[in-house]
């Protein structure tokens, strides 16, 4: 039996530690290279697994069509208290850690 990744991924996203990981894995990514559309799309598959993205929208007091914008790369600089909505709407924050020198 073939299993699609996108399938395999929304199974995995089910169990909330993987979700954590997996966003907190591209965001990591993101501050490295910059390629906020992998971000987004991480938070896009979180938020599909646990609800739709209208109901998440609603829950957190945002509009639909700003936040499908943000997910798909359309809004290239959302603000930084737009990100702190959209994670904390999924129960999580962004912290800050001292860089390890190499």
């Amino acid at each position: 039996m073939n299993i699609k990744f996108d399938d395999y991924l929304n199974i995995q996203l089910q169990n909330p530690e993987f979700q954590r990981e997996w966003i907190r894995q591209t965001i990591l990514e993101y501050a490295q290279d910059g390629d906020y559309i992998e971000f987004f799309r991480a938070l896009e598959q979180v938020i599909k697994a646990r609800t739709t993205v209208s109901k998440f929208a609603e829950d957190v007091g945002m509009n639909r069509v700003q936040l499908v914008d943000i997910l798909h790369g359309r809004t290239k600089t959302p603000s930084l208290v737009t990100i702190n909505k959209i994670l904390g709407g999924l129960g999580y924050t962004i912290s800050i850690d001292e860089l390890k020198s190499a």
